[in-house]
């Protein structure tokens, strides 16, 4: 039950993220995490997102201006692997007792 919950969720977002053009992560992020650890509901919102993208080109981007799509695209592409790794240094950080962030 609870994967058919998640699986409406992310259609209905994913729906909602096509016709506003942003909202996806910020509107399903949570639901995953209410159902996976927060690792996994990133994945799992990651997966979403590029999917959803795929799709978008694919049925809206015939109209689409991609001089400007480039010009916006390609920076979030290239510096997502490593916003990745920084993702992945920041959360193995461990606080020692009485230190803080």
């Amino acid at each position: 039950m609870d994967y058919i919950i998640v699986a409406l969720a992310a259609l209905a977002v994913s729906g909602l993220a096509l016709y506003s053009g942003f909202g996806l992560g910020t509107l399903l992020m949570p639901v995953f995490a209410l159902f996976f650890p927060i690792p996994i509901a990133v994945a799992c919102t990651a997966v979403v997102h590029m999917a959803n993208e795929i799709f978008r080109v694919a049925f809206v981007g015939m109209g689409a201006d991609w001089k400007v799509a480039l010009t916006f695209g390609l920076p979030p592409a290239a510096l997502a692997i490593p916003g990745a790794f920084l993702l992945v240094q920041v959360s193995d950080i461990t606080l020692d007792k009485g230190n803080s962030l």
